[in-house]
């Protein structure tokens, strides 16, 4: 049975990859991703041909000009977010990802909420208990900070991170791999801390692949792998009242 009208494709562009997957009825459907240095082959499988609207949160401008020749695509950003305000300085620096992951968990949890987010960087933003995107900090995601070690350095190859539990390396890989797994834990549990003293009620949400290595570690009150499609859902359903209908 093909799909009919009241499905859209929601759709998360990357540095690295894109995820996506359909909504419908108030269900997000399994996710599915294709790296975005592809995304030209991705658009060429024609995956927008069963939805009638699709829902984009994108940090790579080159793939948003590929985009904009579809009618049916929404680009989501500081001027289209639902229900936040953002108070910032320059609104038109805040990434898609960053305001559509803080409207995904604010949504969700009603209360003040810190999202930390990683992938190729690792972010963390504040939305405080009324709804207005505060800000927050950004930093290398371990991936390019092992990839900054290999190429500025004349001995220290590329290394993946995976979890150790010593702390003295005996092998320049086994230090790398110490240095950036514990330095991260320690990093975002130390700024996690940080927000926690700032706003003792505020609720702590992790999502990206990027924490994946450590996120047991670490001091969130929530994991949520699907939150910037939870936040793309809400735009779905903020921009047409009638769409679940």
């Amino acid at each position: 049975m093909g799909l009919n009208r009241q499905h859209a494709l929601l759709v998360d562009i990357g540095n690295s990859s894109i995820e996506y997957a359909i909504y419908s009825n108030g269900v997000i459907g399994r996710s599915r991703r294709f790296p975005t240095a592809k995304a030209q082959d991705w658009l060429s499988m024609d995956p927008f041909a069963v939805v009638d609207r699709v829902l984009v949160s994108s940090v790579v401008p080159q793939v948003d000009r590929l985009l904009r020749r579809y009618s049916a695509v929404e680009l989501i950003d500081y001027r289209t977010i639902p229900y936040l305000t953002i108070n910032l300085k320059k609104t038109s620096q805040v990434g898609s990802d960053r305001i559509v992951n803080a409207l995904g968990a604010f949504r969700t949890h009603n209360q003040s909420c810190l999202v930390v987010d990683s992938g190729t960087a690792t972010t963390f933003c504040y939305i405080d208990r009324d709804g207005s995107y505060e800000g927050g900090i950004i930093l290398p995601g371990m991936g390019i900070s092992s990839q900054a070690l290999a190429l500025f350095t004349a001995k220290i190859p590329l290394i993946r991170v995976s979890p150790v539990t010593g702390l003295v390396g005996k092998t320049t890989k086994e230090a790398v791999q110490i240095g950036l797994y514990r330095g991260t834990i320690h990093l975002i549990n130390g700024l996690i801390e940080d927000f926690r003293m700032m706003d003792p009620s505020v609720v702590v949400v992790g999502t990206g692949n990027g924490l994946l290595p450590v996120k047991d570690q670490l001091k969130l009150d929530h994991y949520d792998p699907i939150l910037i499609l939870k936040g793309l859902a809400v735009c779905a359903d903020a921009t047409s009242p009638s769409f679940n209908t």
